[in-house]
């Protein structure tokens, strides 16, 4: 309107000066607008990135690879856990109907076939099997993965569990069980049947005692009092029993063992890898788009609280080899000479020292084992961004977490066709420097993005594994109470087949201490050769369970640390004391003159 008066002011005055004006401004915001759309153009189109949530929360990429190692675990101990449970199925389905002779004779006498016979034992155990499997279900399905993944989210900021019904776990399970408890039934029933029931209808005689072979070594046996050498005598006696009490707890002592080392064996990668092969203080993520290499050296050299720096670049890669592929980061250290102040290189094959040389490259110990290479061969590396190109391996070095490739500068360039850029230095602070306030000295210069210290990265590593005490002590507290569980049976077993002989002993004058020490004895050298076997399967079954359990960035040292055998051990032997000590309650409860009596 105002533009529109001045006009028409103008047109009366026959002046031009408002349309002049008013050109004047169109021409201007031509001119702005031009140039606007100039700028406009000279904008790049903006990059898209497109993420799922294990890519753009570290929380949910951690989380999935502790679950890794959860499922690498998983795959092995269930097998051994089935073993020693389908022992104690065998043993005590067995002795059940062993005792169950004389109605079996009975029924054999007024005409039962034998596969009716066997048939009402194995509905028995069928139930048996199928209830336990139902509560065992119950029991993994929602209370131990609960347990486990409560000690993940205190790690991560992760959403509650949801536990849904697996009916194939279940009928797995239930096959499975059905099949040990139904094959130990039908195995006793078998046995059994073939008596005439004549024979069925009496006792079953005890074993026979015979001499052992420990008898010819006069030096020694002649040293044992009577009651050793009747227990080593009863030991030998029952070799059924003794060999399956050896077998149950070395398989549960192996168990204990391999969880306490499988612990360790995660628990040392931190160690070693951020104590003995990284050696810097931590690693500074630099502005390198905006600044030189020169101009980065220099303010970096300018800190005070700075010993030591080297600029480097680490890109990401693909390392291939037929038909197998695994993702490294590609490290170029600006002077390879130095490398070993902040990478301890160390051969995998002969323990040497490795230097980064022109003509090859270095790459790390897991990636070779992956890829199947060695010294000499020759490797494909795809870095983003760029084709794929070959090396030679001229050293494979010690390393536990991750996998990395080192190369020269010049080799770089010559391969690629264009310098390193390079976008972190390795850092070493001076004695006595608070890291946390450098940081914010750090970040706070343009030339840096950020800095990741080496005591950081370790101690996430460790709360990572932490999270593992749980599994194994879930691990550890389950293959006890399987122990506990052997070892009870098979001592029970051992009372119920010589209440006669024990009554005997209690009417020749043994106290109750006596008659107990008196069945002890046999079930601490069992437990203790058991042991013993146990300590050496643990070591086999611990290296088994290592390489088995392995994801395919971390290394696990195969070491199995002393004080595994030392727990697996000590905790077995209270196991057993604690059988023993609820056992004492029993024997004391056998009356003299009952058992005495003649079935007859």
């Amino acid at each position: 309107e105002e533009v529109a008066g001045k006009l028409l002011e103008d047109k009366k005055t026959g002046s031009t000066a408002a349309f002049d004006e008013y050109n004047g401004q169109l021409a201007a915001a031509e001119d702005e607008i031009a140039g606007a759309k100039k700028e406009l153009e000279a904008v790049k189109t903006p990059a898209f990135y497109q993420y799922d949530r294990f890519e753009a929360s570290s929380d949910y990429s951690s989380f999935y690879g502790d679950a890794q190692k959860v499922d690498s675990i998983a795959k092995v101990f269930p097998v051994f856990f089935i073993l020693v449970a389908a022992l104690v199925c065998l043993t005590t389905m067995t002795r059940m109907v062993e005792e169950q002779r004389t109605q079996i004779g009975t029924y054999k006498a007024l005409g039962y076939s034998g596969a009716r016979i066997a048939g009402k034992y194995l509905f028995y155990a069928a139930t048996a099997a199928s209830a336990g499997s139902c509560i065992g279900v119950v029991v993994g399905l929602q209370i131990f993965p609960k347990i486990i993944y409560s000690c993940y989210n205190i790690l991560y900021n992760i959403p509650d569990i949801d536990t849904p019904f697996k009916p194939v776990y279940m009928v797995l399970c239930l096959v499975v069980s059905v099949i040990c408890t139904c094959s130990a039934v039908l195995y006793a029933c078998i046995k059994e049947l073939k008596s005439q029931p004549s024979q069925l209808m009496r006792p079953k005689p005890p074993q026979n005692g015979r001499r052992v072979l420990l008898e010819r070594v006069d030096f020694i046996w002649n040293r044992l009092d009577f009651l050793a050498k009747v227990t080593v005598r009863n030991l030998l006696r029952y070799k059924k029993r003794f060999f399956m009490t050896i077998v149950g707890v070395a398989g549960c002592t192996a168990l204990i063992v391999t969880g306490f080392g499988l612990k360790y064996s995660i628990k040392t990668i931190a160690e070693k890898q951020f104590n003995e092969i990284f050696l810097y203080d931590g690693i500074a993520v630099l502005n390198s788009a905006d600044f030189d290499e020169k101009q980065l050296e220099d303010k970096i050299s300018s800190i005070a609280q700075v010993d030591k720096s080297m600029l480097m670049q680490s890109t990401d890669g693909i390392a291939e080899n037929e038909s197998e592929n695994q993702s490294v980061s590609m490290i170029v250290p600006k002077a390879p000479e130095n490398m070993g102040d902040y990478i301890d290189l160390v051969s995998a094959e002969n323990g040497s020292n490795l230097e980064v040389k022109s003509g090859s490259v270095i790459i790390t110990q897991k990636l070779a084992k992956l890829l199947d290479l060695k010294t000499g061969d020759t490797i494909t590396i795809k870095l983003s961004g760029h084709e794929e190109k070959e090396f030679k391996i001229g050293g494979v070095s010690k390393n536990y977490a991750l996998h990395y490739i080192y190369i020269t500068p010049d080799d770089f360039e010559s391969v690629y066709g264009e310098k390193p850029v390079y976008n972190l230095s390795f850092i070493d602070l001076k004695k006595d420097t608070d890291e946390n306030s450098f940081k914010e000295q750090l970040i706070s210069n343009d030339e840096f993005y950020g800095i990741s210290f080496k005591n950081d990265s370790s101690r996430g590593f460790l709360n990572s594994v932490d999270s593992l005490d749980a599994i194994v002590i879930l691990l550890i507290v389950c293959a006890g109470g399987l122990a506990f569980v052997v070892l009870y049976n098979l001592a029970n077993i051992n009372i119920t087949e010589r209440v006669r002989e024990i009554a005997t002993i209690k009417v020749l004058g043994f106290y109750d201490g006596e008659t107990s020490a008196y069945i002890y004895r046999e079930n601490l050298i069992s437990t203790i050769v058991g042991i013993i076997v146990g300590l050496a399967a643990g070591k086999i079954l611990h290296y088994f369970v290592v390489i088995t359990s392995e994801v395919d960035l971390v290394l696990f040292n195969r070491q199995l640390v002393w004080w595994a055998y030392v727990l697996g051990a000590l905790l077995t032997l209270a196991f057993a004391f604690i059988v023993n000590l609820v056992l004492h309650f029993k024997l004391k409860k056998i009356d003299m003159v009952e058992s005495l009596k003649s079935v007859e």
